[in-house]
């Protein structure tokens, strides 16, 4: 806490005495000077509030429709996603204001998690997250509310997980890759 104070006292001092010899040899330009620097020290604090009140407003409206939980299961039958019960809960470590991410409390095979994305007024999709009855296969499912269509993902293991760019350097790839399958493959796989 000291150093904090010297360190201001000798950044704020020379300061200081720089406006009291200002002063001292003209208070009436001085006077001038110092209401031109209120005028503009308050434009400035008047933008910041603005920007910083519009960033509060922005993150507790939008967006306007977060109702997409368990009262939204009506909807998702109609659709053909899947729903949520009690056993789902809300991840609030990695949710965030447009993304909410549900988990099931007791993993089982099957759905398993489900991410809910969100764009300024609506949700834009939700992704379900499967595992197959052999547990060794993970699926997904993309639902766009747009465009109202599905897209079907597989996890397959990756045969080039090391491959070789252009310049002859070496790079590692993932050791998974998703590959978009239909609907039906999709079925199969996830009753193997």
């Amino acid at each position: 806490m000291i150093i904090v104070i010297a360190i201001s006292l000798l950044i704020f001092s020379p300061i200081l005495f720089g406006y009291y010899q200002d002063y001292k040899n003209n208070p009436n330009e001085f006077k001038i000077e110092f209401r031109t620097f209120k005028k503009g020290l308050t434009k400035i604090l008047l933008f910041f509030i603005i920007y910083f009140g519009i960033n509060k407003i922005y993150d507790l409206i939008f967006p306007l429709n977060k109702k997409n939980g368990i009262e939204f299961n009506d909807q998702r039958i109609k659709i053909g996603l899947p729903t949520l019960d009690d056993n789902w809960q809300i991840d609030k470590n990695e949710s965030n204001q447009h993304n909410i991410i549900w988990w099931k409390a007791k993993p089982t095979i099957g759905n398993f998690k489900k991410v809910i994305e969100y764009g300024i007024i609506n949700p834009e999709t939700e992704t379900d997250y499967y595992q197959s009855k052999n547990r060794e296969t993970f699926l997904s499912s993309i639902y766009n509310f747009e465009n109202k269509t599905f897209e079907y993902y597989i996890e397959k293991p990756n045969e080039k997980i090391i491959s070789v760019t252009k310049k002859g350097n070496l790079k590692y790839e993932k050791p998974t890759v998703e590959i978009k399958i239909t609907k039906t493959e999709f079925e199969n796989n996830l009753n193997k």
